[in-house]
């Protein structure tokens, strides 16, 4: 963590933190809505009043309309705004037009001179679809650029140094390695808007997290382009505390109305699913009649309110460390979405290393389906119990299967069972209970009240075969790799038979004898138990 970046809470890679400007405190995660200094759809000082603390025009275009009145002007006596504003450099030009007219280092100092809190280095953004050899020389351009862009007596801006190389992750992973090393203030992931355009959101999370591996992970890193607020939480569990966008503007000319979930065309809609201040006093009907523009600029508005509303639930969510169950409830708002979800959980060996093991406001965990076991918690228990546990000498496992009763061993029949198999004279010490989780696998019993492998819900359902196999490897790994029972006997109850035949395969595929027992009575499973140990003694 920097002197001028202090992060405040985790969860995830998602932080809420501040960033000291020499303007002011910005806090993050945070959106800076992209003003044209030309055309302004919303009164900048308008959006500002929405709550936006940090907002982002275009230094190139500023050069090109004012030349050097910009300077004297100042950026935010151009824009007519007092928070801090951070400038971006003409690369967006740059990649749709193949040239601007203006050095690398002049446009750099030109931000200085602005008055700019946060500026961009002219990097060389990596159009999707380049030949490798082509983007290999962008990205070498782009750090040498960067080089020279630190020579700049910045007084006191904040500077970003960008990463690029697309789709050639290779590359990403050099020029991340490479930026990191030349100490910028930020960094940031060049070349996603393509990406994000045509929702290849599986491509962004290879792209961001290559980099994010390399980069200080005390320094902010800014995400160019991300305005949908549909992927905003990924985006932030993948690591981003700055966006910047145009989205709100682009949208509403078009007619496209923002939700959390999703993108409607506006004359679509029968009735408005919003109570912001625009929608709170029209109808659906009553807005898509305005004149255009009118329209735009109502709808304009609605969509700021929208990204505002979606950072708020960000933060709460980070706040009450429920960022993955915001990110799994946004994956199934479009099937892009649940892809790069499912592309994200390739990486939790190295989320969970900045995954908070506790928070100061503990809560519960929810598990709705298989890919909620891809959540760090999980991860962290299971390579802890490689790594860490000690189980007890015991000849024989009894795994039980989960009840509603939590903690287990404290309520339900799993306790009732644990006690009498304890105070047995004949198999004291002989037999060691875990139970089977259907969110953690096997949990053994003396760590049931660890915190949080009894304070979860889960609804995976065990019955279905891809789940019942997924839950029968974890257990089957454990039980075999400690290597030291003589057998095991799986305790289910009804509806659970699919997955305690599918567990006893697997023990049985390693060598290990495995017997299954529907429980009847906590007597029956002690009598049982006794039955194979004498079978196997």
């Amino acid at each position: 963590m920097s002197d001028y970046f202090e992060i405040k809470e985790e969860d995830l890679l998602g932080r809420i933190g501040r960033l000291r400007t020499r303007r002011g405190w910005v806090e993050t995660p945070a959106l800076a809505p992209v003003i044209d200094p030309g055309r302004n759809l919303v009164p900048p000082s308008e959006i500002v009043s929405l709550g936006f603390s940090l907002v982002m025009t275009n230094a190139y275009l500023i050069k090109k309309r004012y030349g050097d009145i910009g300077p004297e002007l100042g950026v935010r006596g151009i824009l007519g705004v007092q928070c801090p504003v951070m400038t971006d450099s003409g690369a967006y030009q740059l990649m749709e037009y193949g040239e601007v007219g203006v050095a690398p280092l002049e446009i750099v100092e030109y931000q200085v001179n602005l008055g700019s809190d946060i500026g961009v280095i002219l990097d060389i953004p990596t159009r999707y679809g380049s030949p490798r050899e082509t983007v290999a020389k962008e990205v070498d351009e782009t750090l040498r650029r960067a080089q020279e862009a630190l020579t700049v007596d910045r007084k006191g801006m904040l500077l970003v140094g960008p990463v690029q190389g697309g789709t050639y992750l290779d590359l990403v992973s050099r020029s991340a390695m490479e930026m990191a090393a030349l100490d910028f203030d930020l960094y940031a992931v060049g070349g996603p808007v393509q990406l994000m355009a045509s929702y290849s959101y599986s491509e962004l999370v290879r792209l961001f997290m290559t980099a994010k591996l390399y980069l200080p992970p005390g320094r902010p890193v800014h995400l160019f382009g991300a305005g949908n607020p549909h992927m905003l939480a990924l985006a932030v569990a993948m690591g981003a505390d700055l966006f910047d966008s145009a989205s709100y503007a682009l949208y509403a000319k078009g007619g496209r109305y923002m939700t959390p979930h999703g993108v409607y065309r506006l004359e679509e809609l029968e009735d408005l699913p919003c109570e912001c201040p625009v929608c709170s006093k029209l109808t659906a009907k009553e807005f898509a009649e305005m004149l255009y523009q009118e329209r735009v600029y109502m709808l304009a508005l609605h969509n700021l309110h929208v990204l505002r509303g979606e950072l708020r639930r960000i933060k709460n969510a980070i706040h009450e460390g429920r960022l993955w169950e915001l990110v799994e409830l946004r994956a199934r708002s479009h099937p892009s979405l649940a892809k790069a979800l499912d592309e994200y959980k390739k990486y939790t060996f190295y989320i969970e290393k900045f995954h908070r093991v506790t928070k100061g406001l503990v809560s519960g965990l929810f598990f709705y389906e298989e890919i909620s076991r891809a959540r760090p918690e999980v991860y962290r228990h299971l390579s802890r119990l490689k790594s860490r546990y000690i189980s007890p000498a015991a000849s024989a496992v009894v795994l039980a299967l989960e009840t509603e009763a939590k903690p287990f061993s404290r309520f339900g029949w799993i306790a009732e069972l644990q006690k009498q198999l304890a105070s047995d004279m004949e198999l004291n010490g002989k037999v060691h209970v875990v139970v089977v989780s259907s969110a953690f696998g096997p949990i053994p019993i003396e760590l049931d009240s660890v915190y949080p492998l009894s304070q979860h819900e889960s609804a995976i359902d065990l019955r279905k075969a891809e789940n019942a196999q997924a839950i029968a490897a974890d257990v089957a790994w454990y039980v075999a790799g400690l290597g030291r029972y003589k057998v095991a006997v799986i305790v289910h109850e009804e509806g659970q038979r699919r997955v305690a035949m599918r567990i006893a395969e697997q023990l049985r595929r390693r060598g290990l004898p495995a017997y299954v027992r529907p429980f009847r009575s906590a007597d029956d499973v002690v009598s049982f138990v006794k039955l194979v140990l004498g079978l196997h003694t």
